[in-house]
């Protein structure tokens, strides 16, 4: 369906010394953004500016977008439009009968490709799978996302074309001219969708140009780096670090000290979610003999131990004697080899080696490289690497956004996550819904303490703040009756197995199974993967029953999220039962759980 969409502008009134915050191309992956802004210390007074594209290629664009949502209501937070953003919104609003197995066809391959959607995600919040859509129903569905999620639509529909702050222009694809003036009422999807735009002959006078859109490895053909891109000569900068598009990829944000900045006095930093190593020895660069883009990124596999599905190439030969290799030798060469194959470029015939995660299947046998080159950096005694990928003695790695392989000696490095006392004192990045426990917290006079960490929804990350933490963990479950009539918040051990039929009997609620997200959003203000006992304290009506199973109360001390996941609290256990749930005037039902089949 095509859109008609005019160009809108809106103004950003910087102080002089007044930071700006810069971030593009997000899609989806609240983590990076959460994390970035941590690392860029945002907080006071500064302006954050997101130049576009919110949502998709990533696993959490409908939190990204609330995340946003939220900051925009707390602080000075401008958002201009985006080409995926805009495309979204009017595929859901497009009612259109012809579209309808179309807009089917592209969530179930968003799903394939990318794991998820925004469109997806909004449908799962309201109890929607996939596998119910039809073409007969999938027009009611959008009518039932448009009624549900009103308010982050209109977000996003209400977003401006092009932002502007003193000497600064940001608009997420790029303008054929800076003289805003003669594009005002214009077609703005040309210059949200603009590829290559820093190839295009354009010299800016009246403003600097910041754009993302078009990740920034994309314009360096000889190596491969996903820093942001500064030509004081043309007058653009262009930030998008390929965050979710590209293997290698990171979230990119600069830092205007003031509005009225000179290009060299912008700094940046970023977050990827690689590990980080320290080199210990010194190493010379080396020129990479290929590097592959997308435009022409199609492979031939020559040899690398492969799955069945894929074609079958000769193992790798070595010029060590056999009987020289020990049992352990052997299995780590064939790990080495599961890692690393050896590929032909079609386009220019050239052979190299390249991680076995990179290559992709795009269907009848035609193999894909993602965004690699075979160049060897340069590296410093000390200087800190992100590892994108390692076998055996050989890491790809990352330095300020630069890559290429490394073959010397390094040691991990670790943040150790530090437990503070009471209330954070600043620090823009946290949801209301955060601060809102704290300010609980202090009110009641309760003593606790607390970390920030990565957004814990994997095993390695729970283990890690479970470990600083050294406190009861639990297993929070939402669920719900078959009538979605009744809701309950089940708080076990995290170690025990939930049986359905087993707490069914104890609390005489037949068929209980898992509440959509849509009913945990509403009673308790608290999304996925950050379910925390902390939540009500927003069930003012009491649709929410706490059930708590006894084996929690065998410790001292208890851990949970402050209604984010990316953050932690401990307190005590006395303190939670016979102050915080009093205070919030929810009693608990006390249940025994095996967890036995």
């Amino acid at each position: 369906m095509t859109k008609a969409l005019k160009t809108t502008f809106q103004h950003i009134e910087a102080a002089p010394g007044q930071r700006i915050l810069v971030i593009s191309d997000i899609h989806g992956h609240f983590n990076h953004l959460v994390q970035l802004l941590r690392k860029m210390e945002y907080n006071g007074d500064d302006i954050l500016v997101i130049v576009g594209d919110l949502v998709d290629k990533g696993p959490e664009s409908l939190r990204v977008v609330q995340y946003v949502m939220d900051l925009c209501r707390q602080h000075p937070v401008y958002v201009s439009a985006g080409n995926v953003d805009m495309g979204r919104l009017w595929m859901i609003e497009d009612d259109s009968q012809e579209e309808a197995e179309s807009f089917i066809s592209f969530l179930k391959w968003n799903q394939e490709y990318w794991g998820s959607s925004f469109c997806q995600e909004m449908l799962a919040d309201i109890g929607i799978g996939l596998h119910q859509l039809t073409a007969e129903n999938v027009l009611e569905y959008k009518r039932q996302l448009r009624s549900h999620f009103q308010v982050e639509l209109e977000f996003l529909r209400s977003r401006p074309t092009i932002l502007t702050a003193g000497k600064y222009l940001f608009v997420h694809g790029g303008v054929p001219t800076d003289d805003i003036g003669k594009l005002e009422g214009t077609d703005a999807k040309a210059y949200l969708k603009n590829d290559n735009f820093l190839n295009q002959g354009y010299q800016f006078q009246n403003y600097t140009v910041l754009t993302g859109h078009w990740p920034t490895c994309l314009y360096r053909n000889e190596y491969e780096d996903v820093s942001p891109l500064f030509d004081k000569e043309k007058g653009i900068i262009c930030i998008d670090g390929g965050c979710g598009l590209k293997s290698s990829g990171q979230l990119n944000g600069i830092i205007l000290p003031d509005c009225r900045a000179n290009m060299e006095e912008i700094y940046w930093t970023s977050y990827d979610k690689y590990p980080v190593v320290k080199a210990l020895d010194k190493q010379e660069d080396k020129p990479a003999s290929l590097h592959i883009q997308y435009f022409d990124s199609q492979v031939e596999i020559l040899n690398c131990q492969k799955e069945d599905t894929e074609p079958q190439g000769t193992e790798t030969q070595s010029t060590e004697p056999q009987d020289s290799k020990t049992p352990d030798r052997e299995k780590k060469d064939t790990e080495i080899r599961e890692k690393i194959c050896t590929i032909r470029h079609l386009s220019t015939g050239k052979i190299l080696e390249a991680p076995r995660k990179w290559i992709s299947n795009w269907g009848n046998q035609e193999f894909h490289c993602d965004d690699y080159c075979d160049a060897v950096l340069q590296v410093e005694p000390g200087e800190m690497l992100s590892v994108l990928f390692e076998a055996g003695a050989k890491r790809y790695v990352k330095s300020r956004g630069r890559i290429g392989w490394y073959y010397g000696e390094a040691e991990p490095v670790s943040t150790k996550l530090q437990l503070v006392k009471g209330a954070p004192q600043g620090g823009n990045w946290r949801r209301e819904r955060e601060l809102a426990v704290y300010r609980l917290l202090d009110e009641l006079g309760l003593v606790y303490e607390r970390i920030d960490h990565d957004e814990a929804n994997t095993m390695e990350a729970c283990q890690a703040v479970d470990e600083v933490l050294d406190a009861v963990i639990c297993k929070n479950l939402f669920l719900c009756n078959q009538q979605r009539t009744k809701f309950y918040l089940l708080m076990m051990p995290e170690g025990k197995k939930f049986k359905t039929k087993e707490l069914s009997k104890q609390i005489n609620s037949a068929r209980l199974s898992f509440a959509e997200a849509m009913y945990m959003e509403e009673f308790l203000h608290i999304t996925p993967g950050s379910v925390s006992v902390m939540g009500l304290m927003n069930d003012k009506n009491n649709r929410v029953q706490l059930l708590i199973d006894k084996d929690v109360l065998k410790g001292e001390r208890f851990g949970c999220h402050p209604c984010m996941n990316t953050s932690s609290i401990r307190m005590s256990l006395k303190d939670l039962r016979y102050k915080f749930l009093p205070a919030v005037s929810h009693e608990p039902v006390f249940v025994e759980l095996n967890g036995g089949d």
